[in-house]
């Protein structure tokens, strides 16, 4: 059984301030109060394991789920720099959930997981005609430089983003290539998010009913926050921390060019 502390709180005190500048309604109209809607964004590597479940637990809560479908993307596509494939992914996705925001009725909100945090990042700012109701991340690769500041209107705040204290992989994206953040393990520590950290989850521990039914549901449906079970960051494991002090991917790059000039000088002096 998961441990938890459930903490009911009134947000728009806590964030009256920046809520009193939003252009997105905060007060849900008789329309509004029809079933939510949420849409499921993937990882790499889990495009059909995990959302069957959520989608289920959903629906016997009386939400309906969307599940978007960018296709399988292995390890090497997800970590080769490579702006093509990530592209692929984004559009797929951006044509999914502006389908799914235009034809439904109610609010539309969003749970994505790892590399679907970084797509929908991506879909946030490229469709500024998009609006949403809440947002969640779980173990999302998204760089915590991301502005919410930009989109904070568009979507009734703070973000979620759920921590796993034993989740190393996004400090690990971050390191070993480019344009992945770590948000995911870190947090993005802004005022429109709300960093929630898990004691003793990994990368893939939130993608369970029991976790959807204790911590997300809640928040979908009313609002309502639960505390996860750590209230602290993880003290960092120590091989880790070589990650963020030699940054693998600045070694990696300065490898290349070291013992690749010679060869290419002999190339094209041939």
């Amino acid at each position: 059984m998961l441990q938890h502390v459930v903490q009911t709180e009134n947000f728009a005190r806590s964030v009256e301030s920046l809520r009193c500048k939003a252009s997105v309604n905060r007060v849900r109209s008789p329309e509004a109060a029809r079933p939510p809607v949420v849409i499921l964004i993937h990882g790499i590597r889990s495009n059909t394991l995990w959302r069957p479940e959520i989608e289920a637990t959903l629906r016997d809560a009386g939400v309906t789920a969307h599940l978007t479908n960018y296709g399988y993307i292995d390890l090497f596509r997800f970590l080769a720099p490579v702006g093509r494939f990530r592209r692929q992914a984004i559009e797929q996705a951006k044509a999914q959930i502006r389908e799914i925001v235009r034809d439904s009725a109610a609010p539309v909100s969003v749970i994505a997981h790892s590399f679907g945090a970084y797509v929908f990042a991506h879909v946030l700012r490229e469709c500024e005609e998009l609006t949403f109701d809440r947002i969640i991340f779980c173990g999302g690769v998204t760089p915590s430089s991301f502005c919410w500041d930009d989109h904070k209107t568009r979507f009734n705040g703070p973000l979620i983003n759920d921590i796993g204290a034993r989740d190393i992989w996004p400090a690990v994206a971050e390191a070993v290539t480019f344009g992945y953040g770590s948000a995911g393990a870190h947090g993005f520590r802004k005022s429109w998010v709300r960093d929630r950290r898990h004691a003793g989850l990994s990368h893939c521990d939130f993608l369970n009913a029991e976790f959807c039914r204790t911590f997300w549901l809640p928040w979908l449906r009313a609002g309502h926050y639960v505390q996860g079970a750590a209230t602290e960051p993880a003290a960092a494991r120590g091989w880790l921390d070589l990650f963020s002090i030699f940054n693998i991917r600045t070694v990696l790059f300065g490898l290349a060019l070291w013992y690749g000039a010679p060869h290419a000088r002999a190339y094209w002096a041939f």
